[in-house]
């Protein structure tokens, strides 16, 4: 049983997926666009995306790949508490003069890399991990922002601990494959849909039908529609199963109120680690 992350190991996809899935065989893919297309050509069971951060927000990359995948849904979720490390291969912090991360582990940490590295060059990798294993090969001017078994996995010197800016800093992944999963009591669903054109109360008419089936929501966000400038769609997280009764009536008036809608999946409310 094989099963996708972003790697390379160490990373926090890496993790992750570790905590969800630790009995299956951990794969890792350079992109998220690669995980998604051997998932949908059958060579992965399972696959783990992050979709977003409590501190910078959507993934959007992930949200727009899930918005264009004709064959996979959304079947779990796992948050992942985020605790950021400045690493590298010397022993003298001072020697740092350039720092590499995944672009929202750099922004995660922008006000310790303002206050202690303000003349550093900030370097964007594919992931925290990618960054460790350049870190490593560069030298003792390179430095990495990445977790503590990052560390361990590169052989790399824990400078700093826990330079994130929130301290309550966590990450959500998504569990995708191709099943759809059954309702278990506790569950979560995520959907996206958009208006054949905009007019006042497009967008309310939508949150009106849960507000009066009281149905919680957990999360909305919109990206652009990518056909027009002002023209967007709208990615909802509520509580419960789409197979739920009040759910079933709600999903099928919105079809009636948008030209697209898309049900990404219903899964159980992941737990935190």
């Amino acid at each position: 049983m094989e099963w996708g992350y972003l790697g390379p190991k160490g990373s926090y996809s890496h993790l992750a997926i570790k905590y969800y899935a630790p009995d299956a065989l951990h794969v890792e893919k350079k992109t998220f666009h690669q995980i998604i297309r051997d998932l949908e050509e059958g060579y992965l069971q399972g696959g783990i995306l992050p979709i977003e951060n409590s501190t910078e927000g959507a993934v959007t990359q992930v949200m727009d790949y899930l918005m264009e995948t004709q064959s996979l849904k959304i079947q779990g979720e796992i948050i992942v508490k985020v605790n950021h490390n400045l690493l590298s291969v010397g022993g003298n912090k001072e020697n740092i003069n350039y720092i590499l991360s995944h672009p929202q582990a750099l922004a995660q940490c922008r006000g310790f890399l303002e206050k202690n590295y303000p003349k550093a060059t900030l370097i964007d990798c594919g992931s925290t991990s990618d960054a460790c294993k350049i870190a490593n090969e560069k030298g003792e001017e390179y430095a990495a922002i990445a977790n503590s078994q990052a560390a361990e996995e590169y052989y790399l010197n824990i400078h700093y601990r826990d330079i994130q800016d929130n301290v309550n800093n966590q990450t959500r992944f998504v569990i995708i494959g191709k099943k759809d999963t059954l309702p278990t009591g506790r569950d979560k669903t995520s959907i996206v849909f958009g208006f054949d054109e905009d007019f006042p109360g497009s967008l309310y008419s939508v949150l009106r039908e849960f507000a009066e089936a009281n149905i919680n929501l957990t999360r909305i966000e919109s990206r652009p529609a990518k056909k027009e400038v002002g023209r967007y769609i709208f990615y909802i997280d509520f509580e419960g199963h789409k197979e739920d009764q009040k759910a079933k009536s709600v999903l099928k008036n919105i079809e009636i109120l948008t030209n697209q809608l898309k049900i990404l999946g219903s899964y159980p409310i992941g737990r935190i680690e």
